[in-house]
């Protein structure tokens, strides 16, 4: 009996040797992947070890990085302007300035003929009462001139009150290839209204606009000048942009992305789809191999449309999981829990 007691003990020694060995066979297998990830990343980052007809059931799929240059931006709101109060204003200008041109004329020829009544009244040709019906006439004709002159400037500052010099003058400089533009719908007007702790840089000359929030669509619009008005409920600073017509038509409200640094970062961008959320932070998957994946903590820098801007953590190359992510986390999770017989 001892000795039989002895060649069990032998056999539960090896089947157990056995087993350590294989396990450990198993673990350095899956240690190394075809197209591997830098090891000291493999070290610190958690896995998974999925069967391709296991991904293919459950709808893996990723998409390779690529790497970019991304201007930090913040988003603000804006809206297609209506340029029909700009155009009666510009009418109402040019009136009045045909109107000055007019009573001025008027003004010369009165006083013209005043100071030949004059000359004549000195010597004896014509009667008083000729002269001062002509100096008469000079001062209605002068006071007409001068009010007119004055409606003119009357019209200037209402323009520069709600449309700012650089947009007035346009309106009615007649020939300017902006407004002639904005008239014939090749260009549209864009009021940016900027957060109330925005600010446009100085160095700013452009931005992109787009409806629905599509910063993949965004189209780029040029600054005219600072507008006059703030709106009542924002508060913030107002910028008047054109850009192209397009599909935007009067009175679209669209959102603007304007530049918040000079210079840009290098990065790459990955969809919305491929960012999940696990012990109070962000994480993404990539792939190792046709059959490992690794997660990796990632910290977005900026909204890039239908997407997210990664600056660091993620090299162009990589392949990310856009599609089941999370159920990869729950696979991983669900290994990390140990059997009862464990």
């Amino acid at each position: 009996m001892p000795g039989f007691r002895l060649t069990l003990r032998s056999i539960g020694a090896a089947l157990l040797m056995g087993c350590f060995f294989a396990g450990s066979a198993h673990t350095e297998e899956a240690r190394e992947p075809a197209n591997p990830i830098p090891a000291p990343a493999l070290a610190r980052e958690p896995g998974v070890v999925l069967a391709p007809e296991r991904q293919r059931l459950a709808g893996i799929e990723t998409r390779r990085l690529e790497a970019v240059a991304y201007q930090p931006e913040t988003r603000s709101l804006g809206h297609i302007v209506d340029i029909q109060p700009l155009l009666e204003l510009r009418s109402r200008y040019r009136t009045a300035q045909a109107e000055a041109k007019i009573t001025d004329a008027a003004h010369q020829l009165a006083r013209k003929n005043r100071d030949r009544l004059a000359s004549l009244h000195s010597e004896a040709i014509v009667a008083t009462r000729e002269l001062i019906h002509a100096e008469s006439q000079l001062a209605a004709d002068e006071a007409r001139a001068l009010t007119a002159r004055q409606h003119v400037r009357e019209l200037q500052e209402e323009g520069l009150q709600v449309w700012g010099a650089e947009l007035f003058a346009a309106a009615v400089a007649g020939d300017s290839r902006l407004f002639e533009d904005l008239l014939q719908r090749r260009r549209v007007l864009i009021l940016v209204t900027l957060h109330h702790d925005q600010s446009l840089l100085e160095e700013t000359r452009r931005v992109m606009v787009a409806r629905e929030g599509d910063r993949q669509a965004a189209q780029p619009a040029e600054l005219i000048s600072a507008a006059p008005k703030t709106d009542d409920i924002v508060q913030g600073e107002t910028w008047f942009f054109h850009t192209d017509a397009r599909k935007l038509r009067t009175g679209m409200r669209i959102e603007a992305w304007i530049p918040a640094a000079a210079e840009k970062l290098s990065g790459v961008v990955i969809p919305r789809s491929a960012l999940i959320w696990h012990e109070g932070r962000s994480w993404v998957y990539l792939q190792a191999d046709a059959g490992r994946f690794f997660r990796r903590p990632v910290d977005v820098r900026g909204d890039y449309g239908d997407a997210w801007f990664v600056s660091e953590g993620l090299s162009g190359g990589e392949s990310v999981v856009v599609r089941g992510a999370q159920l990869l986390l729950s696979e991983e999770l669900r290994a990390a829990i140990p059997e009862e017989d464990d």
